[in-house]
């Protein structure tokens, strides 16, 4: 039995229940990642630690003091990481049984999962006309339960998100999930949402979509529970929300942006690629059918992995992975020129099927200037507002900040830069009083 002066933390890992009480006050989060280690055998430097937040929203690091974090018997934290054995499984172990140091720096530092993207070849152009593939859309659409976490706006486009390497780097080790959002996530989901609905699919449970979003400061606190609340016999396409549904909190209502469908691995259907089998892929016929407001007409697709998208290949744009957020955090520049993108096609196409969007650099660097002159876009210009840094706008949902009014590291958002990955954001405190144009 731990000692009256002892804590006892629940933490989940792998979906099953740990609980850590050998702890006192006075250790640090760094203590609590040695006492995890020797439970699950998860390498102190490559735990992520969700749901792990100090009293005073301060950052987080292993010297933080347990006493100074919030440990209520409510709180739920979650363990991401792979342990020691699986990490060296896949590697050749020498004749005397044992590695060199360097070679176990190495195996520590090597990814623990296999992009799984591959060029599309001609053949597997035509899955998406195939009858047995629409079929597989036709029942997905029909067991579709929308998770809605705010009503859609009329007359606004869809924007659909992936997670993993596309707005978060899930796999470098870090002290918090904040640091593994991709740069400019905020400024981009700020811009974004002038014109687009914003949902977010990702191919994993929805545990781990709440875990990640709510880490990242993107969804409100109360995520959860909304979607708890919801009931399942509501129609989706009803503007009227069901009692006890999409009730915000009045940060969230206040947020310079809002994610308004949550999607996961349940909404996905399998369909046979000839040179690899059988894959997991995102359909978004289902969206469509569910909410008939938007088609191909008006949605646009980011995602790392091309294959999610076979179903609707004109909708898809597939961005650039973003891993090694220690290295890339100061070099990627992707969504700063997506947000233009999004912008400029919002602003010239009535129909987003004319567009090829693996063209989508050309077509900003074509169009770039006509935001500044076209006067159709003026209203545009002004609604895409302050560029904000990072941490700023991450803590918004949580702590009901007014976001941009203390920022002193944003980037400067003109169009040379956004195209320039060499560039080194600047900006001066005095410039965050007035809007940025593109």
């Amino acid at each position: 039995m731990p000692g009256d002066s002892q804590l006892v933390i629940q933490i989940k890992f792998n979906g099953q229940p740990l609980v850590v009480d050998s702890l006192g006050p006075e250790h640090t989060l760094g203590d609590l990642k040695q006492a995890l280690f020797k439970q699950t055998r998860v390498l102190a430097e490559t735990q992520k630690l969700l749901g792990l937040r100090a009293c005073n929203n301060a950052p987080v690091d292993d010297s933080t003091l347990l006493s100074q974090l919030v440990l209520k018997p409510s709180t739920k934290i979650m363990l991401i990481g792979s342990t020691q054995e699986a990490i060296v499984s896949p590697f050749i172990i020498s004749s005397h049984n044992s590695y060199l140091q360097e070679d176990v720096n190495r195996i520590a530092d090597s990814p623990t999962d296999v992009v799984d993207d591959f060029e599309i070849r001609d053949e597997d152009i035509q899955l998406c006309d195939l009858p047995e593939n629409l079929e597989k859309v036709v029942r997905r659409s029909k067991s579709y339960k929308p998770r809605k976490l705010c009503e859609p706006r009329l007359g606004k486009r869809l924007l659909v998100l992936d997670v993993d390497y596309t707005i978060f780097d899930h796999l470098t080790p870090a002290e918090n999930a904040r640091q593994l959002a991709r740069p400019y996530l905020f400024e981009f989901l700020k811009r974004a949402y002038v014109h687009y609905d914003i949902a977010i699919w990702s191919a994993t449970s929805m545990t781990w979509i709440l875990a990640k979003l709510g880490q990242l400061g993107i969804i409100p606190a109360n995520a959860a529970s909304i979607l708890r609340n919801q009931t399942t016999d509501v129609s989706v396409t009803s503007q009227t929300p069901a009692p006890d549904t999409l009730q915000l909190s009045s940060e969230s209502q206040q947020a310079p942006f809002r994610i308004s469908l949550l999607l996961d691995a349940t909404d996905m259907i399998s369909v046979h690629f000839s040179s690899h089998g059988v894959k997991e892929v995102k359909p978004l016929a289902v969206i469509w059918k569910n909410h008939p407001q938007w088609g191909p007409h008006n949605t646009i697709m980011f995602d790392d992995v091309r294959r999610n998208f076979i179903m609707n290949p004109q909708s898809g744009l597939r961005i650039r992975p973003y891993r090694d957020a220690h290295v890339n955090r100061t070099k990627d520049r992707e969504l700063r020129g997506l947000a233009l993108y999004l912008e400029l096609i919002a602003a010239r196409e009535k129909d987003f099927t004319v567009l090829h969007h693996n063209r989508w650099e050309k077509y900003v660097s074509k169009y770039k200037r006509t935001i500044n002159r076209n006067p159709a876009t003026e209203n545009l210009q002004l609604e895409s507002g302050l560029h904000v840094s990072e941490d700023s706008t991450s803590l918004s949902f949580m702590q009901g900040v007014q976001v941009g009014t203390e920022s002193t590291d944003t980037a400067d958002s003109t169009d040379a830069e956004m195209l320039n990955p060499t560039a080194t954001p600047e900006v001066q405190p005095s410039d965050l009083s007035k809007p940025e144009l593109p």
